[in-house]
């Protein structure tokens, strides 16, 4: 799952801003009143004890104009450029869209929740998970909540965005309601010159004319030019605005690019470094990449590598329809004494046994193995079910003999269990019971793996940002490659067994993602009829 930024980010941009501004009597009661005083913050946890930010601001007494201004900082775009690029955030209305998953919180438990999503406009609340700091605490925190939303069109090299509030907790309100509008190009000053245009028009009418109501053509010539000039002058202040903050985009992008050349650079000097003990510490006689033979000196090691993945695949295998069997006794509802305690204990095994498997084979391109295709779905199916929420049902439909699979049967269990999670997750807040129905049949091309959905769908226009990276990311959590369950991971999956992957609605409500993977003989098979073959829950 993928890492948040944290709230170590917003106490520590407090206490250098306080430094700067020479305030080290303010900063040193900030520290103090951390959960922790005295933690050194370069090497704290992202995220702090509960209540930290809230007991910092109001130890430093911080004045909303200046949490505004902090808010600002906190998404400059030296700091979230990287992320923004990295994540396919390539428009404002993407940003805003995730805001749940990137903006700043000043505790875990808080919540951004995005509403509404519309051309140039959004509505966005956040929920805290406690309302226990004074007024001016409270102020100073909606204030930087605020900096931080009027700031995400300038990483875009947008003006601020216009926040109306709606609803606010230091007004008594259990959250903080938020309208964004913004800009692509400012009409302020177009605006502001074409009306002081028209009063000075009308003025010089009234007072040159004689009498007011039959100006003669000189008149009328003076006051166009004045109507002109006075608009030209708004629209000259409107482009003034707008290169401004392009320039301020820019500059935050040359920060940025800054940094990942020295952190480039950083990481070349290191490999430049390793590649030197290498080339020191190297066996005599000659290599396998220079004459294409394996000598006797590395052919044990590398006999020994592949037997050793082989035989953690195995047990990966074989400790997964143990699961299986340990899910289809608890859907039973036979008790066994013991049995579902020792099943933390065989995802424990499965979790070495992939993590070796990976090491020693894994790095070989093109490995795989025969499997049967259902066997497989069920030890996914399984898998998946600690991590799914309580209630969440999964039904399987497989179709009659199924022809065998060849793939790498740790990232299709991967795949699987990703899927499957996206699928509940987009069903949960719709029904008590969330449902997931994973079919296993046969196409043109090999074996059909349709899982479907029962909730809201997909809209349209969203469809293309479907694989964009973290489209369907958890909330929380550090980030572990192992267990991302983003659909940009899925597609690479799929595209390295050289299948096809299809995301689009269902028939009915909800999502239906189809995996199209070729078997072993390439030859179509024969389509049978599906049957409903097991359902857990």
């Amino acid at each position: 799952m993928r890492a948040e930024p944290g709230n170590k980010a917003i106490a520590t941009l407090v206490l250098e801003g306080l430094a700067v501004r020479g305030e080290h009597a303010r900063a040193e009661r900030g520290r103090a009143a951390l959960a922790e005083p005295g933690q050194d913050l370069s090497t704290a946890p992202r995220w702090l004890a509960e209540g930290s930010i809230r007991a910092l601001f109001g130890a430093v007494e911080l004045e909303p104009a200046r949490a505004r201004a902090l808010g600002h900082r906190l998404l400059a775009a030296e700091a979230t450029g990287l992320f923004l690029y990295r994540n396919g955030l390539g428009t404002p209305e993407k940003a805003y869209r995730r805001a749940a998953r990137w903006l700043p919180r000043d505790d875990a438990a808080s919540a951004w929740l995005v509403h509404q999503i519309g051309e140039q406009a959004a509505r966005i609340e956040y929920r805290p998970a406690k309302i226990t700091g004074a007024a001016r605490t409270e102020a100073a925190l909606c204030s930087l909540r605020r900096g931080m939303l009027e700031s995400i069109p300038g990483l875009y090299g947008l003006l601020p965005a216009r926040i109306d509030e709606y609803a606010c907790v230091q007004n008594g309100a259990e959250a903080c309601d938020y309208g964004v509008t913004w800009e692509r190009s400012s009409v302020l000053g177009s605006r502001a010159g074409a009306l002081v245009g028209v009063l000075a028009a009308a003025w010089l009418v009234a007072v040159v004319a004689d009498p007011p109501s039959t100006p003669g053509f000189t008149t009328v010539l003076a006051a166009a030019g004045l109507f002109l000039a006075a608009v030209l002058a708004g629209r000259v202040f409107d482009l003034k605005r707008q290169l401004a903050a392009v320039a301020g985009a820019r500059r935050g992008h040359l920060a940025l690019f800054d940094q990942v050349d020295d952190a480039l650079a950083e990481k070349l000097d290191t490999l430049a470094r390793v590649g030197a003990r290498l080339e020191t510490a190297r066996p005599e006689g000659p290599l396998l990449w220079e004459t294409g033979e394996i000598d006797d000196a590395h052919r044990e090691e590398a006999l020994t590598d592949q037997t050793v993945g082989a035989f953690a695949r195995k047990i990966h295998g074989s400790a997964g329809d143990l699961e299986v069997w340990i899910e289809d006794q608890r859907a039973r509802g036979n008790a066994i004494e013991g049995l579902y305690e020792e099943r933390s204990r065989v995802r424990k095994i499965r979790e070495w046994a992939a993590r070796i498997g990976r090491f020693r084979v894994g790095l070989r391109p093109g490995w795989r193995e025969r499997v049967d295709p259902g066997a497989l779905i069920r030890r996914a199916i399984a898998a998946s079910r600690p991590l799914l929420p309580p209630g969440a049902r999964v039904r399987l439909e497989v179709a009659p003999s199924l022809p065998t699979l060849v793939c790498d049967p740790v990232q299709i269990e991967h795949l699987v269990v990703a899927l499957l999670r996206n699928a509940i997750e987009a069903s949960v807040d719709l029904n008590d019971a969330p449902e997931a129905i994973v079919s296993l049949g046969v196409c043109a091309t090999g074996i059909e793996l349709c899982i479907e959905d029962r909730g809201v769908g997909i809209e349209s226009n969203a469809i293309d940002e479907a694989f964009d990276p973290f489209f369907e990311e958890a909330a929380s959590g550090e980030e572990d490659p192992d267990e991302d369950p983003g659909l940009k991971t899925c597609l690479r999956i799929v595209e390295g067994h050289d299948g096809e992957l299809r995301f689009d609605n269902g028939l009915g409500a909800g999502t239906r993602v189809s995996v199209l993977l070729p078997t072993e003989t390439r030859e179509p098979p024969v389509a049978g009829t599906r049957r409903i073959e097991e359902e857990s829950g």
